[in-house]
């Protein structure tokens, strides 16, 4: 089946041939497909993006010779992997394409490819690593992975705000700093109910002589 879109990265590299069905989907598919076919139909639906059907749908792109669109967000590996994902509905990325792929999803509204890359930052999530997601995180309100990264910053807080890197994290996110500081007293006050419960279950009882 020959390709009818190219899909030009933000790099000036050369373009990525693919399939405008691939992009988009129409939903008139929904009545020909046998009900056994239908979770198929679902992932597809969720997987693909109106944003991009409403980039070829554009004035701008039918009056080129050969429809194109731009994705300047993306290199040409990061669009590849994208490609890739949206033929295949797996993600095998190198780690360093997740970033562009995860706000790329967002902006192109892909809600399956961002909730893929979101599963895989919160399941890597460390120590070390875990104020740079916090801070991806913000761009685009994800507020399940930011859920994740401050309660993990909350419990490994020596290891996380001890560096200077977390000074230049609050310098730049004073709003995160803040929710930090917060999450972090609600632990220590979670922490204080439970402790003194414990206390009062173990106290010994006095004995009425």
């Amino acid at each position: 089946m020959h390709t009818d879109v190219l899909v030009h990265p933000g790099d000036q590299s050369p373009p990525i041939p693919t399939h405008k069905a691939i992009l988009v989907t129409s939903l008139s598919l929904l009545n020909m497909i046998q009900s056994a076919l239908l979770t198929f139909i679902i992932y597809w639906q969720s997987a693909r993006s109106k944003v991009f059907r409403n980039m070829l749908d554009s004035d701008e792109c039918k009056a080129s010779a050969e429809e194109s669109i731009t994705l300047p967000d993306l290199n040409h590996d990061e669009l590849h992997s994208l490609l890739e994902f949206l033929y295949s509905g797996n993600l095998i990325a190198p780690y360093n394409h997740y970033r562009a792929l995860y706000l790329a999803a967002d902006k192109y509204d892909i809600a399956y490819l961002q909730d893929v890359c979101r599963d895989h930052f919160i399941a890597s999530l460390t120590s070390r690593n875990v104020l740079d997601i916090l801070e991806l995180a913000s761009i685009p309100s994800d507020t399940i992975l930011k859920a994740a990264a401050i309660n993990l910053v909350v419990k490994h807080m020596e290891d996380v705000v001890v560096p200077m890197k977390y000074e230049t994290f609050v310098q730049r996110n004073p709003n995160l700093g803040v929710e930090i500081t917060r999450a972090f007293l609600r632990e220590i006050k979670a922490q204080s109910k439970d402790s003194r419960s414990a206390s009062c279950n173990h106290r010994p009882h006095s004995r009425i002589y």
